[in-house]
């Protein structure tokens, strides 16, 4: 456990989910406090988790849309995301990069990850031979706003990647830009470009990455603070995909205040400006109106770690597109209910043509089924009208 000059504070679960939840922004139905674009969202959040299902929508457009007012459409997100013409003609404001999957990150934040590139670095950077990584980089640097990877893999005679069976190119790039010898900020459509950083990324951002390890460990535990609100060191770690060690070391660097909640076993830590307001996060609490409601995606920050959520939310999820459809206990695609600061309920939805179809609707334990219904059918009306679909809502024998 990271030492600590500070005494722990002492707060109950229910002010924690509070304060989690709250942490998201997720706006009421004038918008108030919410963001005004998903650059924005992504900014505030600090990371999403991308996945190519779209079964409903993208993961990155449930994800902000979920925190963006809804008269917010879900056309605007990716060119939000990814601007058109970043980086040869306009400035980009996203990175991709992993934890242990695929996400996305704030441009400014690049700097913060400089030591977990290092690691991949050391750890996997023999792994193809440097000809092959040189090769790669020249074919980049010859396309001005960055290669696609059927674009790299033609130049250099290379078989084509289909689907999960990559070309060796295909995965020397790819370790390339999870040691940042190239970087992704920009797309040509749904397609990644792969660019250098050095043309890529503003100089103020390259440079912030040479500050000393100490800071920067600090300040990613301040930036997982700030987006998680509560934390202990293995969510931290999961968060970043930080060794265990590692994320301990940064939380004692950011000197976070540490909290004990009560009936957790572990530590938990936050900013000290977190406490400053605690007088106003417990009147969030409560599953406040239905109006309010907004589906949460299995993707999204609030349930991406499934042992944060149970611990935190009381929401016990696991992710059924890839389980047989007879070993299925809510559906194939399961969204969260989210009503105040509380995961009331789940939907089984999908996207069929121009509707958005709830299939099923489930209550937790201990909610009423009857308006567990009432704000899951709010939450995909919100969600139909962003997606611009209608939204079809089982009958009541099949709720």
């Amino acid at each position: 456990m990271p030492r600590s000059r500070l005494q722990p504070v002492t707060v109950s679960p229910e002010w924690v989910r509070a304060a989690v939840v709250h942490a998201q922004r997720i706006p009421t139905p004038a918008g108030q406090d919410s963001y005004g674009t998903a650059a924005e969202v992504l900014r505030g959040i600090g990371l999403i988790q991308l996945d190519p299902l779209t079964r409903v929508s993208t993961a990155q457009r449930l994800t902000t849309l979920t925190r963006l007012p809804r008269r917010h459409r879900a056309e605007a997100v990716d060119s939000s995301l990814w601007p058109a013409g970043a980086p040869l003609h306009g400035s980009p404001v996203s990175f991709e990069a992993f934890t242990k999957v695929a996400c996305l990150f704030p441009l400014e934040d690049w700097p913060l990850l400089q030591l977990r590139r290092e690691r991949v670095q050391a750890t996997h950077g023999d792994r193809f031979a440097p000809g092959i990584r040189e090769q790669i980089r020249e074919v980049v640097a010859a396309r001005p706003g960055g290669a696609q990877i059927g674009t790299i893999e033609s130049a250099l005679g290379a078989a084509r990647t289909t689907g999960w069976n990559w070309s060796e190119i295909k995965q020397a790039a790819e370790l390339m830009v999870r040691t940042g010898e190239l970087v992704i900020t920009a797309r040509n459509g749904i397609v990644r470009l792969f660019d250098l950083p050095e043309r890529a990324l503003p100089p103020e951002v390259r440079e912030a990455e040479h500050l000393p390890p100490d800071r920067l460990r600090a300040a990613l535990a301040r930036r997982a603070a700030g987006t998680l609100a509560v934390m202990t060191v293995a969510d931290f770690a999961h968060h970043y995909h930080l060794a265990a060690a590692d994320a301990a070391l940064g939380v004692e660097l950011a000197e976070l205040v540490p909290l004990r909640v009560t009936g957790w076993k572990d530590t938990a830590y936050c900013l000290p400006q977190l406490l400053e307001d605690m007088p106003q996060v417990p009147a969030s609490l409560g599953a406040g109106p239905a109006a309010q409601a907004r589906l949460i995606g299995p993707f999204d920050p609030l349930l991406r770690d499934r042992g944060r959520a149970r611990r935190i939310l009381d929401f016990d999820y696991t992710f059924e597109a890839y389980v047989p459809r007879g070993k299925r206990v809510y559906g194939h695609y399961v969204m969260g209910v989210l009503s105040g600061t509380e995961l009331v309920g789940r939907v089984d939805v999908q996207r069929v043509g121009d509707t958005l179809q709830v299939n099923r609707i489930f209550a937790e334990s201990g909610q009423s089924h009857r308006t567990v219904t009432a704000r899951a059918a709010a939450g995909a009306r919100t969600l139909a009208a962003q997606l611009g679909t209608q939204v079809q809502l089982p009958t009541a024998a099949s709720t």
